[in-house]
């Protein structure tokens, strides 16, 4: 404990003062002449440190009792110092830093009382304690959660030992792809977050190096699913060094994992067959086969092989536990409605988008609803109810815009654009043409897309476009979302 010689005397008198004690008191615990000393006027005469140690002690303080009444004083100092900031300024300054130490303490102690019943956070898990210290990592979450603000996770993290152990750096990392359907920034926050939880972790070098292995996957993760896929790829190939280097031999981490973040990788480079090679290593040791066969039959659709997709999702249907994961349960029903759609098979289709447009309902997953509303326009539209499903589309794209998930728009308009043109109706689609404008100005929709995109708008303002061009535009955009370099022939 430091506390600056100047500020010892006056942290005594307050200590004093706090706990009520009379100067006679005083005199009998720690001597007359020392109590004199300690009870004058004079408070800003130096202790030295032993003198102050055993004047605590006397007075039975305790060092914790010295550290906050030291900050106490020097925050009462700093109010009128000549900082150029106004009074009022200072004030919202000081009540900020109030609130959220308030809000850190009751949580690290409310913490410290439950973890007089835990296993050890350091060292390599033990079999028994492993489950405990999971159920005890949710809670952590939850607290997490409940806090205002970024900086205040991070400071429990830095300050509270109680959070530094590898189930909350678990836990906390899941999170990021959880959170990635309702924003990236979000998702990069937890990926964040686990690392920070992971440079913490105490215990033998091989388990600690796995440990930030598994955490250093889920940035790179977040990357990719932002569309940076060399920066992505560059951080995947930063944190296998750790994963490799380190040990968990009895699996308390998921052994698959880095295999199936790999995967998504390889799958949105094009790199399809490895990405299938990734997830049939990952398949027979991962925590979650669910996953890693869900994955596998995304795989397969980008690749147009609806039927083996398919057969891929019927496999994992068992595993899926809609109660336990429901963001699983959702991608599955999602995918294996888009593989129904692609096949014409709609009435199979619409009865799983129900059930998806519940659930992203329910969770709030704001990027996945207009997706979800553009699944329901597809269907729609396939049995024969075209003004149901404009209704939809025109929902989707206000979604989408608002979003600024332009990609997303453009695919949208050229639904519309496809049933106005079956209609006959050229002159409406002429009309819409303007909105494409902020998906070309975004600079987030790729050359090829573009380029077809525009090839598309010159045809409908010159009231020449028809449906085959529009079917054709919107194949390629759906294949190009996956594939970059694909090529559009007019």
């Amino acid at each position: 404990m430091t506390i600056r010689p100047e500020l010892r005397q006056r942290v005594l008198k307050f200590i004093v003062l706090f706990k009520g004690l009379t100067q006679k008191t005083v005199a009998a615990l720690i001597g007359r002449k020392s109590a004199y000393y300690l009870l004058s006027k004079t408070d800003r005469a130096p202790v030295d440190e032993e003198t102050f140690r055993t004047t605590l002690t006397a007075l039975c303080a305790r060092p914790a009792h010295a550290a906050v009444t030291a900050g106490w004083v020097e925050s009462m100092a700093s109010l009128d110092q000549p900082d150029g900031l106004t009074p009022e300024e200072r004030d919202e300054i000081e009540m900020a830093l109030f609130r959220e130490n308030q809000a850190r303490r009751a949580l690290c102690f409310q913490l410290a009382r439950r973890l007089r019943d835990l296993p050890p956070l350091d060292g390599y898990p033990a079999p028994e304690h492993r489950e405990p210290l999971r159920w005890f990592a949710r809670l952590q979450l939850k607290a997490l959660k409940d806090l205002k603000t970024e900086e205040e996770r991070f400071a429990v993290i830095r300050e509270c030992r109680e959070y530094q152990h590898w189930a909350l750096m678990e836990i906390v990392a899941e999170e990021s792809p959880e959170a990635a359907s309702r924003g990236l920034e979000e998702a990069a926050f937890w990926a964040r977050l686990a690392v920070e939880i992971a440079e913490r972790v105490r215990g033998p070098e091989e388990w600690v190096s796995r440990v930030r292995g598994y955490a250093g996957l889920f940035g790179p993760n977040t990357l990719r699913v932002a569309g940076e896929l060399e920066l992505s790829d560059t951080g995947l190939e930063a944190v296998k060094p750790l994963w490799l280097a380190g040990a968990d031999p009895d699996h308390v981490l998921d052994p698959g994992r880095l295999l199936d973040v790999e995967a998504s990788l390889r799958r949105a480079q094009r790199r399809l067959d490895e990405a299938l090679d990734r997830l049939a290593e990952a398949r027979p040791i991962s925590h979650r086969p669910a996953r890693v066969l869900i994955k596998r039959a995304f795989t397969l659709e980008v690749m147009g092989e609806y039927e083996q997709s398919i057969e891929a999702l019927r496999e994992a249907e068992p595993l899926v536990d809609r109660q336990a994961d429901p963001r699983l349960f959702y991608m599955h029903r999602h995918n294996l409605a888009a593989c129904y759609i692609e096949l014409g098979r709609y009435s199979e289709a619409r009865d799983l988008v129900q059930e998806v447009y519940e659930i992203v309902t329910r969770r709030r997953d704001e990027s996945e609803i207009p997706r979800v509303n553009g699944l329901r326009a597809r269907i729609a539209l396939g049995l024969g109810r075209p003004r149901e499903a404009r209704a939809l589309l025109e929902l989707a794209m206000r979604q989408f815009a608002r979003r600024k998930m332009w990609y997303d728009v453009a695919i949208a308009l050229m639904e519309l654009a496809v049933l106005l043109l079956r209609e006959g109706n050229r002159a409406e689609v002429k009309a819409m043409t303007p909105r494409l404008t902020e998906v070309f100005a975004s600079k987030k929709v790729h050359p090829e897309a573009l380029g077809a995109l525009q090839l598309f708008r010159e045809a409908a303002e010159h009231e020449t476009a028809d449906e085959e061009l529009a079917g054709r535009v919107l194949r390629f955009l759906h294949r190009a979302r996956h594939d970059q370099g694909l090529r559009f022939t007019s």
